[in-house]
């Protein structure tokens, strides 16, 4: 008996140890995170949830409109009741804005807008054209490029005589025979660049241009030019000068045009008025527009212009034959020059005196019969082999069109005989390969009692024909203008 109630007793003094164990273990604390959403929505998920500590709740989806959802506070590793509240920012874009050939004036070009807010259009300009913007700057929702449209403005007679005046200048030239001559020009860029006609410069030996304002600049360089073509480009040291563009389509027959310049060299700022008579006209081997705008001596050089004030032509020249029959040199002819000479008024004088005796004189039939001259750059046959030319011809030699023949070289004449020399002919060859031209084609003149031997320069349009004789007696040297 006293063994059993000790058996009980162990099991008893067990149980309370076992109960006492168990009441002594700790349970896990438990707490409370609340998402507060804010404004927002929810998509998914708990927006209340008990977390056991140190360990993180259940992230709930949410949205409002377009707009990037974050939250102020931890759901990571609770070890307290918390409330963590969404925040909401807007998106942002990027905006750039492309002047498309505009300055600017004010403004930034590349702007960060919120989702749904305004871009700011900068402030630019392009001559005088009006500013539109061809993509919506407002209630940005993406990424965009807004681009500029420039629309031309036309003008009335009166502002446009006033804006091209402004850029049209007066060319006065001192030249090699002691004289004076007077021309026009126009201002191309910013930086005082002018566009005129060879011929206004023709034997310089100083050259000072008179702008609109009234003020006088000496030239500071001839940048380039082609008597071929009638074409000069010069440079004065004028900052910020306003100035003319070019017109980007081709004037039309029957389009209205203006011209202005220094009528007769003392009528200066002189604007007229007329229309295009047609766009297909050849000077030689210059592209001309014709049209009534009256020009005179002193217009040439200065710019034929259409109702916007883009430059379509260069006045140049008129047929004295009839009236109101005037051309204007296309603008696209300023292709033709290199525009890397950038010579100073005094290389000019200085090239002239050296080079003017040893060119050719190229030379077209006009649609007057007559024939017309024009000064090179490439030397003649005698400057390069050091042979002796014996006869001069002009006008093919037709007494009943002027033409003469005289002994020794004379320039601005037709052609030139030499004796035929091989060793001299290659010679000339090599060097007319130097400047550009090249083997055209040859012809058995039936006619004559010789050969022609065609060298050919596409930049310049001049055409060398080499006719020797069968005898090889003589060789006659001719260039003309195609």
């Amino acid at each position: 008996m006293k063994k059993r109630t000790s058996w009980i007793a162990l099991v008893l003094i067990l149980a309370l140890c076992a109960g006492l164990l168990s009441g002594c273990s700790a349970k896990t604390p438990e707490y409370t995170v609340t998402f507060d959403l804010n404004g927002g929505t929810l998509v998914s998920g708990e927006l209340e949830q008990k977390v056991l500590e140190g360990e993180s709740a259940a992230v709930p989806e949410a949205e409002n409109g377009r707009m990037i959802l974050s939250w102020d506070g931890s759901w990571e590793n609770v070890t307290s009741d918390r409330t963590i509240r969404a925040k909401w920012t807007k998106q942002t874009f990027e905006v750039e804005f492309d002047l498309n050939g505009g300055t600017l004036l004010s403004g930034e070009l590349k702007q960060t807008v919120e989702d749904g807010d305004d871009a700011e259009p900068p402030k630019a300009e392009f001559g005088r054209r009006e500013l539109s913007w061809g993509e919506d700057w407002k209630d940005v929702t993406s990424d965009r490029t807004v681009k500029a449209e420039w629309n031309k403005v036309e003008m009335n007679t009166a502002d446009l005589a006033e804006y091209v005046q402004e850029r049209t200048v007066t060319v006065n030239v001192e030249t090699l025979t002691g004289g004076t001559s007077t021309g026009s020009g126009f201002i191309i860029d910013n930086e005082g660049t002018i566009v005129t006609n060879f011929h206004v410069i023709d034997l310089a030996t100083d050259i000072t241009v008179e702008a609109g304002s009234g003020a006088t600049y000496p030239v500071q360089e001839i940048v380039d030019f082609s008597n071929i073509y009638d074409l000069a480009v010069l440079k004065i040291n004028m900052a910020d000068s306003p100035y003319l563009d070019f017109a980007e389509a081709p004037v039309r027959t029957g389009e209205q045009v203006c011209a202005v310049g220094s009528a007769l060299g003392e009528l200066k700022g002189t604007f007229t008025a007329g229309i295009v008579s047609s766009t297909n006209r050849k000077y030689g081997p210059i592209d001309c527009i014709q049209m009534d705008a009256a020009i005179s001596s002193g217009n040439s050089g200065g710019p034929l212009v259409n109702t916007y004030g883009e430059v379509v032509g260069i006045n140049t020249a008129s047929y004295t034959s009839g009236e109101n029959l005037n051309l204007a040199i296309k603008p696209e002819m300023l292709k033709k020059l290199s525009m890397d000479k950038h010579w100073s008024v005094k290389d000019f004088k200085e090239w002239y005196e050296r080079e003017s005796s040893r060119s050719w004189s190229p030379y077209w039939v006009g649609t007057d019969g007559k024939y017309h001259y024009v000064y090179s750059l490439v030397k003649n046959y005698g400057n390069v082999t050091g042979a002796t030319c014996i006869e001069s011809h002009k006008n093919n030699n037709n007494p009943n069109n002027g033409g003469t023949k005289v002994s020794g070289y004379r320039d601005m004449y037709d052609y030139y005989v030499y004796a035929y020399d091989t060793a001299e002919y290659d010679a000339y060859v090599e060097y007319l390969k130097s400047v550009g031209f090249e083997y055209d084609t040859s012809e058995t003149q039936s006619n004559w009692v010789g050969t022609s031997y065609y060298y050919y320069n596409e930049h310049d349009t001049i055409k060398v024909d080499m006719y020797i004789l069968n005898d090889f007696s003589q060789i006659w040297i001719w260039a003309t203008v195609e």
